[in-house]
């Protein structure tokens, strides 16, 4: 992920803080409950990103000419293949 556990709960904290601050919803639950329901879209997301960049890695790997790992032409194509699969996946990067 390219947010550690402990930077997302900041996130998440400082989010949902502001939301019950401002009174933009109104619940009855305590905020550690609404930082649950703010982390875990952010996680998903976090998470969902990872597989697709797994994927994309694994198609680069298996490439018989591939360009030197962390060169332009890798980038450019690690780049191009991660949006090709984020559209099938449904993933707005």
């Amino acid at each position: 992920m390219r947010l550690s556990e402990d930077r997302i709960n900041a996130i998440a904290y400082k989010v949902a803080h502001h939301l019950v601050k401002k009174r933009l919803i109104k619940t009855k639950v305590r905020l550690n409950q609404v930082e649950t329901w703010v982390e875990k879209p952010i996680l998903a997301d976090l998470r969902l990103e990872d597989v697709i960049d797994d994927e994309v890695t694994r198609y680069i790997d298996g490439l018989p000419k591939k360009p030197p790992f962390g060169s332009f032409e890798y980038q450019a194509m690690f780049q191009k293949k991660k949006e090709e699969v984020a559209r099938r996946h449904h993933f707005t990067m």
